[in-house]
């Protein structure tokens, strides 16, 4: 007996059929176009403009993109950005790799849940109080780390260092911020990589003699290529962002020393009243942030893609 051939329903009845499913989704939608997508195509249609919020946007063209690569100001936070982003993508991927293999190396399930537990309690303080603790930390007179420099012999009883004050000195101590300190969600993310590993694996490179650097060299690490560019990618987008040691503590100073392009803007915004010079510069963070993704995505699918072939 011959079928008959089903008619392909229309659009507007495969929706209304799904109503239940678009009702849900409806308020995700709204908030992914009031607090993503518009601030974007707001700040793209600012750009064009001599705007400070309050008066009256003058159209302007490209001049404000003109000026901003001309602008000596904002072609120094780039080499800034590079001396501290760099050491905060290697440590945020390294450092919390080790932390995993050790606990991966506990014997005891019992003792491997408590260092998981442990590793994600600090994400309960907010990242500004984080900062403020630094920034006692750091203080040149009754500071932590000048306290237990002297304690050491380190530093003599007058001699001062100025962490976040001196040129020389505030660089390393953002960064150091930074290490050996690890986040707790990507420890968690290593671990659950690490799990997933067949203890076949794992048993058959011991059988062959492989001490365990070896083991984490040639099996542990290519099985966590997933991870590792995953950190690398969310690294990149996050620190052309990311000006929060600026904001709090450092203020882009001493000078220019620590001024990122993510704070020049945030300054021309609402220090300078210059919102449309500012609209181009995220434009701009924008632009590089998405060619960025687009090149990390594709290599990612092609290694992907790759690896089913193989």
């Amino acid at each position: 007996m011959v079928r008959p051939v089903e008619r392909k329903k229309s659009l507007p009845s495969r929706v209304w059929g799904a109503r239940q499913a678009y009702l849900f989704l409806l308020p995700l939608l709204a908030g992914l176009l009031v607090f993503n997508y518009y601030p974007f195509f707001s700040g793209l249609y600012h750009s064009l403009f001599d705007w400070d919020a309050v008066g009256t946007a003058t159209f302007i063209g490209l001049d404000n993109f003109k000026e901003l690569f001309s602008d000596p100001d904002f072609l120094s936070t780039i080499p800034t950005l590079f001396k501290i982003a760099i050491p905060k993508i290697l440590i945020s991927i390294f450092v919390p790799l080790i932390a995993a293999e050790m606990i991966f190396a506990v014997r005891s399930d019992k003792a491997q849940r408590a260092y998981r537990v442990i590793v994600l309690l600090p994400m309960v303080a907010p990242g500004v109080v984080m900062m403020l603790l630094w920034k006692y930390i750091y203080d040149p007179n009754a500071g932590v780390l000048t306290a237990v420099l002297r304690t050491l012999g380190i530093l003599g009883e007058e001699q001062v260092i100025n962490w976040l004050g001196d040129p020389n000195w505030v660089i390393f101590s953002i960064v150091f911020m930074y290490f050996p300190w690890i986040g707790g969600t990507s420890v968690l993310i290593y671990m659950s990589g690490l799990i997933n590993i067949s203890t076949e694996i794992i048993e058959s490179t011991r059988l062959d003699g492989a001490n365990t650097f070896q083991r984490i060299w040639h099996v542990d690490i290519p099985l966590l290529m997933g991870q590792i560019r995953y950190f690398l990618i969310f690294g990149i987008i996050g620190n052309l962002q990311d000006y929060n040691v600026q904001l709090v503590l450092t203020g882009g100073g001493p000078g220019y020393t620590t001024m990122v392009p993510g704070y020049y803007m945030y300054r021309k915004a609402f220090l300078a009243n210059r919102m449309g010079y500012a609209s181009a510069v995220g434009v701009v963070l924008f632009a590089v942030i998405m060619l960025l993704t687009f090149l990390f995505y594709r290599y990612l699918n092609s290694d992907a893609t790759n690896d089913k072939l193989s």
